[in-house]
C-alpha cells in the first residue's frame, strides 16, 4: 500500500476471514495487485475514498442548493 503525506502509518494485525476467493481473484484482477493482502488493503481504500467523495459532492450540492450552472454556456 502506497503511503501519501496524507495517510499515516496504519497499524496492522492478523485477521482472519471466510471470504468469497472467486470475487477476491477477480476483484485482484480488476486492481492489478499481486497479492491478497494488498488487494483487501485497495479495495478497503477505495471505498473510504468514494465514500470521502459522496460527503464531499453532498456538501456541493446543499451548498449550491440543488442548482449547478453549465460554465460552459457561458461562453
Amino acid at each position: 500500500m502506497p503511503t501519501t503525506p496524507q495517510r499515516k502509518r496504519a497499524r496492522v494485525q492478523r485477521k482472519n476471514y471466510r471470504i468469497d476467493t472467486a470475487k477476491l481473484e477477480r476483484t485482484r484482477r480488476i486492481l492489478g495487485t499481486t497479492t491478497e493482502t494488498e488487494t483487501i488493503h485497495r479495495a478497503l481504500d477505495l471505498v473510504a475514498d468514494e465514500a470521502s467523495l459522496v460527503e464531499a459532492l453532498r456538501r456541493f450540492v446543499v451548498k449550491g442548493a440543488g442548482h449547478i450552472d453549465d460554465i460552459d454556456t457561458w461562453r
